[in-house]
């Protein structure tokens, strides 16, 4: 096994302030990756780590953990040089403060800590392996107890304010010199996962287990929107840099960016199997990556290629409408095969091979719309025929065909419309037509058997599936048993000939 990634999940992720180190953390330690090139500088091993993020000029990392402690790396080194005992219980979140003195990290033991920096003795660091006898340490500063678990903290970048999203499913802002209360946000529904503050400060983004995001402006702590994010808990959210899109993430795979002025979704991208646990963005915007429970780290890249809102709420609304007929193709092929007229399951009984998919409603849609011009048109020539009786011998204007029949027969309009469907996607097609055209279709079918000789087979299975779809309405509907009647009289004959076709042509094959 000598694969350079992660074997379990990707918990966190954090970027270096010069966008060209990645810092990635799992259940039995750290992985530092080149960003440009994906390959892995450094393996070191450690605790379960939950969150992570490069100190001190990036030479360091902090890694908070499932036991509550704070372990420190040493980037260049290349190993854990220290320890510290920070929580009672796992530590949820770090982030850096923006003046570079040391860093929050929030617990599951309602504890919101100020961590300063330190630097360990030189005996100390020696027995750690720190180069040259120093060694980065914590020291604690100033605490404020939560009544609940914290489970993630926000600082802006004037460290002016300090948010945390709580187990009671508000987030507390906080003065960050005096840590007196300021605002209190209440709406989401479920415990808030995460929070990010926009570079100017003016906004905060929250994400829950509710599947919310909520954008809320931090002059009043007014709710400007919430969203329906993601289809499973929201895991991360992250402001872009200087700008107020975001992205976001949850456990249904997607990683999601949004306009929080306009409080759109412009892009949804996919690429993750499985939940999607963290998110970073580069300083500068120019690349977002993602951790997952595939044990996967996928980075995308922002390209010049422009992309029109219009096109990809199309694509998502093609993307939802797939997936609700795999849904209903799955729940209606439980089963294993057909049911009875009570609705019993008949064991071994055989259903249809396709499945029902959005190119199959577009071609029912087809076919109802041909043989909708194909009825007007007929009807309009046969008012021409009776303008022209009535007349009595004096001209009438000759009749003029639609257009949008390219020139054709109405019957062959139809006929050509249906064999344009795939062979794969008839049967499904045909299924979605209302009983009312499947009448029509087979009316159609007596002059197609008529005209078209070498298409015979085709005809064939155009009547035996609407037959056998719409047995029950064709029994007990007045004027369909004469028709199928005359079917099976052209049909047997039309057979024949094809059999007899293709037996001459296997024994000339032969001779």
């Amino acid at each position: 096994l000598d694969s350079q990634g992660h074997r379990g999940d990707v918990r966190a992720l954090a970027i270096s302030n010069d966008n060209s180190m990645i810092l990635s953390c799992s259940y039995n330690g750290i992985k530092v990756w080149n960003a440009n090139s994906g390959n892995c500088l450094r393996t070191c091993a450690g605790g379960y780590g939950l969150c992570c993020t490069f100190v001190v000029g990036d030479k360091y990392a902090c890694v908070g953990t499932k036991n509550g402690a704070i372990e420190i790396y040493d980037i260049s080194f290349g190993g854990r040089i220290h320890v510290v005992e920070a929580h009672e219980n796992a530590v949820w979140s770090l982030r850096p403060l923006p003046d570079g003195s040391g860093l929050l990290s929030v617990s599951g033991d309602g504890n919101v800590k100020f961590w300063e920096y330190a630097m360990l003795t030189s005996s100390a660091a020696a027995a750690v392996g720190g180069e040259e006898g120093k060694a980065l340490s914590l020291d604690n500063k100033r605490s404020l107890k939560m009544p609940e678990d914290v489970l993630c903290v926000a600082i802006d970048n004037n460290g002016k304010y300090i948010a945390v999203g709580l187990l009671d499913a508000s987030v507390k802002i906080f003065f960050a010199d005096s840590l007196k209360f300021y605002l209190s946000l209440y709406g989401h529904k479920l415990p808030v996962l995460c929070c990010d503050i926009s570079s100017d400060g003016t906004l905060l983004a929250s994400g829950s287990a509710d599947k919310n995001l909520k954008i809320w402006g931090m002059d009043f702590g007014d709710c400007h929107k919430s969203l329906f994010a993601h289809t499973d808990s929201v895991t991360q959210v992250k402001f872009v840099p200087k700008t107020h899109y975001l992205f976001t993430t949850g456990k249904d795979g997607l990683l999601k960016y949004w306009d929080a002025d306009k409080f759109e979704l412009l892009l949804e991208l996919r690429g993750h199997n499985s939940e999607i646990w963290t998110a970073a963005v580069s300083s500068g915007g120019e690349y977002c990556v993602t951790g997952s429970h595939d044990t996967s780290i996928r980075r995308w890249d922002r390209t010049e290629e422009a992309f029109f809102l219009e096109e990809e709420k199309e694509k998502r609304l093609e993307t939802m409408f797939d997936s609700a007929l795999d849904d209903a193709n799955t729940n209606g092929s439980a089963g294993g095969g057909g049911k009875d007229g009570d609705g019993v399951d008949l064991e071994g009984s055989s259903s249809a091979a396709g499945t029902k998919n959005q190119q199959t409603v577009s071609a029912a849609d087809s076919a109802i719309d041909a043989l909708d011009m194909a009825n007007h048109e007929l009807e309009r020539l046969e008012e021409h025929q009776a303008q022209a009786k009535r007349s009595g011998g004096t001209a009438v204007a000759p009749f003029v065909p639609n257009p949008l029949l390219l020139g054709q027969d109405p019957k062959a309009f139809v006929f050509s419309t249906l064999k344009k469907i795939k062979s794969a996607d008839v049967e499904q097609a045909l299924i979605l037509l209302p009983f009312n055209d499947a009448v029509k279709v087979l009316s159609l079918c007596e002059g197609w058997l008529e005209s078209e000789p070498l298409e015979s087979e085709f005809t064939c299975k155009v009547v035996v599936t609407l037959v056998r779809i719409h047995l029950d309405q064709i029994q007990v509907t007045e004027g369909v048993k004469p028709l199928l009647t005359r079917l099976q009289a052209l049909m047997k004959p039309s057979l024949g000939r094809i059999k007899a076709m293709i037996g001459t042509n296997k024994a000339a094959v032969k001779f």
